[in-house]
């Protein structure tokens, strides 16, 4: 009995993992009680990577919960019935949050951690600085769920696409038209990253350079001395905008009619997402249609729903999320 009762006990006893800022953090030796603070939907979108979509114990808060985060409702339902624990400018808000009773919270988020350690609550940081980071964050996840060969499977699915995709661009390594990511209404690239998938789709950045900032503005007049080729904007309605804007008609992109909003899933396409690899895939689509002609995107984004949010797509919601309509 008292063999019994040890072994018991150890198979329930806390761990010890370490988060992205070095920290030992302890944490329930099964979870199953997440709460997500911060970019909300990001963080989510991990835990949907791992089937673990029920495990959220948070709504969306009320600066992202519109039409634009209908797939967050699409894979996981209840969370349209969840309390929300942060304000819109993405405090937690402290007591409703400790009331729900999270075996653990996911932030992205320094001043978060602390308010945590006052009340007592696990909290892990996850960081995401570099593009492939998004590995180092589901691996993590891995361990905190105990689902390391889950998150090795979507570990090796990034790296497959990527690879397969660097394997037919290399085929054509001169071919790199020039591409413009942006949102017009703002006049800016509003992510880093972008510089990151327009390359590894096979395409060259007007926008590119030595910039540390999330967000660079340009000028009208930059965008019509860039001539980009490949034009991807934040929103259908931009689309539309751009080609009835008489001053951009002399841009390639418009003349060509070469102009795409970027699509939006769990996340949208064009930010640091757990589905960077469809990103890549969708933008290399576009950049150079013939290389990739015979690669449905249509299928990826079903078998990756399937596969790693465990949620099936009707043909519809694909081309909804390819869209880019909110």
């Amino acid at each position: 009995m008292t063999a019994l009762l040890i072994e018991t006990a150890s198979a329930w006893a806390d761990r010890t993992i370490t988060d992205m800022a070095g920290r030992s953090v302890v944490i329930a030796d099964r979870v199953t009680r997440v709460a997500t603070i911060g970019p909300v939907p990001v963080l989510n979108s991990f835990v949907f990577a791992l089937g673990e979509a029920k495990s959220i114990v948070n709504g969306l808060p009320p600066n992202l919960s519109g039409p634009r985060w209908r797939l967050q409702y699409l894979v996981d339902p209840d969370i349209a019935r969840l309390p929300v624990l942060q304000g819109g400018g993405g405090a937690p808000l402290v007591e409703g949050l400790v009331e729900t009773k999270p075996d653990v919270v996911l932030t992205m988020d320094r001043q978060t951690i602390d308010l945590m350690a006052r009340a007592h609550t696990p909290a892990v940081f996850l960081a995401w600085r570099q593009p492939e980071d998004v590995k180092a964050v589901m691996r993590l996840l891995g361990r905190i769920y105990d689902k390391a060969e889950a998150a090795q499977a979507y570990c090796n699915y990034f790296d497959a696409t990527l690879g397969n995709i660097g394997e037919r661009l290399a085929r054509h390594p001169a071919q790199r038209p020039r591409v413009l990511y942006a949102n017009l209404k703002r006049m800016t690239q509003p992510h880093l990253i972008a510089e990151w998938w327009i390359a590894r789709a096979g395409g060259r950045s007007v926008t590119d350079g030595e910039r540390s900032t999330e967000a660079l503005t340009f000028t009208r007049e930059q965008l019509l001395a860039w001539d980009p080729e490949v034009m991807i904007l934040s929103s259908a309605a931009e689309v539309a905008e751009a080609y009835a804007d008489p001053r951009l008609s002399t841009v390639s992109a418009i003349r060509n009619r070469r102009v795409a909003a970027i699509p939006t899933g769990v996340h949208l396409w064009g930010n640091r997402t757990v589905e960077e690899p469809l990103t890549v895939l969708w933008a290399a689509h576009l950049i150079h249609p013939d290389l990739f002609k015979d690669w449905d995107i249509r299928d990826e984004v079903a078998a990756f729903y399937a596969a790693f949010f465990k949620t099936p797509l009707t043909r519809q919601q694909i081309e909804d999320i390819l869209s880019g309509r909110p």
